[in-house]
């Protein structure tokens, strides 16, 4: 008898595709994610955008710089000034920006890197990076700082400080890079909220989204179709709800972020509302074309428990992008969870509504309307 039942649950699995996946598919993927991320995050590996600012415009900045791009992988930008680097870096176009401002064998730390409060890491990363290049690519240079404090001890004369490449016998100490971090607080906490916001609201989405395939398999959704004139308005009405309580829902949330660690919500209600609408329009809109794609609930709860967890893995609810490969940071944008993210940090931590904020909610919209009416087409496809 206990070998019959292994077969009948083996036989049951087998026939079950989706629990196929789920038990082993999901597992190794959301692995390969994780160890991609926190893999590169402790050997130091991390595929950094850094932006970069040249205001020493010398032979060896050049060669600097050059030696940079080659060990980023040409995630390098050259920027005008200080200041549309410091925007960059503030909009996260870029994950740390590095100046240089001097002569590299006679300034006083003639590098700086300016770090993102929430991307530390990054920051660190560049700091080490620009050292270890400089070394190997200017070790005239380097060596130059290193004896120059020592002048006076060593009896170096300034013909001999010049052939090592400084520049006078007082030259500086040997300190090489420094750092900034930018003003503004810590937009950690923005960042959660807003990484914990749609991973839930995907759920709690999917879950209103599966009374469709209820509906469907006792018949009313056919009755109901009749009654109000198809299957449109239906699947509208069922939206507009999803929506409303994606809504509510994000507001609890970061009323409690406000009480509790000050984000400024209400300063920036206006924005903040937007954002969170096209977020709910967006996680409605899957949702939806789960549920219409599945014919039952169990194969709605396996089949979206995957996409959901692939989706927040990649989109950086989980942890947080820039942490990533850039392989899986490019990935992330075709997530929306990704761009709610950004979306929320833009209108809460910098207070702007600009052009990437009316991107990403222009990119939401376009999830939700796009699982809206894929949705509308299978229900009506089953219909014929």
């Amino acid at each position: 008898m206990i070998l019959v039942m292994l077969r009948v649950m083996a036989l049951g699995l087998w026939r079950d595709k989706a629990g196929l996946v789920l038990a082993f598919v999901l597992p190794p993927v959301v692995f390969i994610v994780f160890a991609s991320v926190f893999g590169a995050g402790a050997s130091g590996r991390l595929d950094v955008r850094a932006g970069v600012v040249d205001q020493a415009a010398s032979a060896d900045s050049r060669r600097l710089t050059t030696a940079l791009d080659r060990q980023l992988g040409g995630r390098l930008t050259m920027y005008p000034d200080r200041a549309a680097l410091l925007v960059a870096v503030a909009e996260g176009r870029v994950d740390a920006g590095l100046v240089l401002k001097g002569p590299l064998a006679s300034s006083l730390a003639p590098a700086t890197v300016l770090i993102h409060p929430g991307r530390r890491a990054a920051g660190e990363v560049l700091t080490a990076q620009v050292t270890a290049v400089a070394a190997r690519t200017l070790p005239q240079v380097m060596m130059a700082r290193q004896f120059a404090p020592l002048a006076p001890v060593l009896m170096l004369s300034k013909a001999q400080l010049v052939r090592l490449g400084a520049m006078t016998p007082t030259a500086p100490p040997a300190h090489f890079v420094g750092q900034e971090v930018l003003s503004g607080g810590d937009p950690v906490v923005v960042y959660y909220a807003g990484a914990v916001s749609i991973l839930f609201l995907m759920f709690s989405s999917m879950q209103g989204a599966m009374s469709l395939i209820d509906e469907r398999r006792s018949g009313m959704q056919l009755r109901l179709g009749l009654s109000v004139g198809g299957t449109g308005p239906l699947l509208a009405g069922r939206m507009l709800w999803l929506v409303a309580l994606g809504v509510v829902q994000a507001l609890v949330l970061f009323a409690v972020a406000k009480a509790v660690y000050g984000i400024p919500l209400l300063e920036s209600f206006a924005p903040w509302l937007a954002t969170a609408m096209c977020a709910a329009a967006a996680a409605a809109g899957i949702a939806l074309l789960l549920a219409a794609a599945c014919q039952t609930r169990e194969q709605a709860q396996t089949i979206s428990t995957f996409v959901i967890l692939i989706l927040a893995a990649v989109g950086g609810s989980m942890a947080p992008r820039f942490l990533m490969p850039a392989a899986l940071q490019t990935l992330g944008w075709l997530t929306p969870h990704a761009w709610v993210i950004e979306a929320y940090q833009a209108v809460l931590w910098r207070r702007v509504v600009d052009l990437h904020v009316l991107e990403a909610w222009g990119v939401l919209a376009s999830f939700g309307a796009s699982g809206f009416f894929a949705a509308l087409f299978i229900e009506s496809r089953r219909r014929l």
